[in-house]
């Protein structure tokens, strides 16, 4: 099963106003060692837009399946990622989503520059329609992304409690579970709707106890 994984990370507050030189060359090589790990999938940085959050970063990549992924958390060069992140920043949140990230990218494989999220908190009772709905509309060819797996996919293994441990971020592992709603998280290209964010209309009719927010970010390097 393919994986999305989306991180979001946050500047140190000393960092916030002036990123040191060595920002862009420590994390082109943490990018670069998680893309071969990857398989060739891409992980890139992007920046939220997000005028009161300019200090987050999102780490955008994927893996073929969770198998790879943690073979990548046992090698010397998860904790070269880990170094690096822990270096400038503080891990927000990772998030495994159940999805294909290579379908964003274009005829040449590159991402697109600028990105939208749309995450959906689904009650359980609408889950299966929501997914069928989805699944069967213009939508599923136009971004990657569906169910978010991270509680599943970070229990599993103790190298995702190390790899917290190690950013000194364990609580941004390991998932949310919320009763009775389940999270679909969706990435597509703002296009020419960049910077339209609020109130995210609901795709379908029927499901109004669906409750959505989008964000987005550009492109800085990977």
């Amino acid at each position: 099963m393919p994986l999305v994984e989306l991180a979001a990370v946050r500047l140190h507050p000393s960092l916030t106003s002036n990123l040191p030189d060595s920002f862009t060359a420590t994390w082109t090589r943490a990018c670069a060692l998680a893309t071969s790990a990857a398989k060739g999938i891409p992980f890139q940085i992007y920046h939220s837009t997000t005028p009161s959050s300019k200090d987050v970063y999102y780490l955008v990549g994927g893996w073929q399946s969770g198998d790879d992924h943690i073979a990548f958390l046992s090698t010397p060069d998860a904790v070269i990622l880990a170094k690096s992140i822990g270096e400038y920043m503080t891990v927000e949140l990772v998030q495994h989503i159940d999805g294909d990230i290579r379908v964003l990218n274009g005829g040449e494989g590159e991402r697109p520059k600028r990105l939208k999220v749309t995450t959906y908190k689904v009650p359980e009772s609408m889950a299966d329609n929501w997914a069928l709905k989805w699944n069967n509309s213009q939508l599923a060819g136009a971004g990657a992304g569906g169910w978010d797996m991270s509680v599943s996919v970070q229990k599993q293994h103790k190298a995702f409690k190390q790899m917290g441990e190690a950013t000194n971020s364990v609580t941004a592992f390991g998932g949310k579970e919320e009763g009775g709603s389940k999270t679909w998280v969706w990435l597509e290209d703002s296009g020419n709707e960049f910077g339209q964010t609020e109130r995210p209309e609901l795709p379908f009719e029927g499901f109004d106890a669906v409750h959505a927010e989008a964000f987005e970010m550009e492109h800085v390097l990977g």
